[in-house]
């Protein structure tokens, strides 16, 4: 009997000592399926890489468009600057190879042809002043009849037009420079009448004075190409 009774006994205060357990069991499975679905709501920005990855690689083509464009720039000028008109066929511009020959050519032509009549009259010249009657049938004739201050006069003219077609092929040679350079840069640029135009308000805070901007943008081909990506 007093081992039954003991046992009775043991029983309430075995029941008091696991409920707290039961409890505290329970209270952490409620708990556990809230902090799943919270580290879920957690783990869902991830797939946003994408978008930064779409960044990049539209960062990575303007950049390689305009590496690229550089390098365009850069062929058209040295072949230009190598030999006229090689630019202007470069940016497939080959109607401008006639202006192109004509603007180096003829002060080409004009430098060795006042070279040359510079020699004659220069030797003329040395002849007439070298005080021996003998060679003076060295003379060509059409400046026999010319006298010694003329010859002169013709000799030192024809000098400053050596220097002065020299001048204008050099200028023609670097403009033909210019123009493959500056049209290669313009290439990609749409010339039609798609532009963009901006009116807003400005303040002058210096001159404590408000008026209107107005800025005329184009398009280029290269920005509407990656606007469509």
């Amino acid at each position: 009997m007093s081992g039954s009774k003991c046992n009775r006994l043991q029983l309430p205060a075995l029941r008091k000592a696991l409920l707290p357990c039961f409890l505290l069991a329970g209270f952490f499975l409620l708990c556990l399926p809230q902090a799943g679905a919270q580290g879920s709501n957690n783990a869902a920005p991830a797939p946003a890489a994408p978008a930064v990855r779409s960044q990049v690689v539209v960062r990575d083509s303007a950049y390689i468009a305009d590496s690229l464009k550089k390098r365009e720039i850069r062929k058209a000028t040295i072949r230009s600057a190598i030999l006229p008109g090689w630019g202007q066929v470069t940016n497939r511009q080959t109607w401008k190879l006639p202006l192109v020959y004509a603007a180096v050519g003829i002060p080409a032509y004009l430098f060795f042809f006042n070279l040359e009549q510079y020699k004659i009259l220069r030797d003329a010249y040395i002849v007439l002043n070298d005080n021996d009657p003998s060679n003076d049938d060295d003379i060509p004739d059409n400046l026999k009849p010319l006298s010694e201050n003329s010859i002169k006069f013709y000799r030192d003219e024809y000098r400053r037009n050596v220097d002065y077609s020299a001048l204008a092929f050099l200028i023609a040679w670097g403009l033909n420079v210019v123009d493959a350079t500056v049209f290669a840069n313009l290439r990609e640029f749409d010339v039609s009448d798609n532009l963009t135009m901006r009116v807003s308000p400005q303040v002058n805070p210096a001159l404590r004075t408000a008026g209107v901007s107005i800025v005329l943008k184009p398009h280029s081909q290269r920005n509407s190409i990656l606007k469509t990506r």
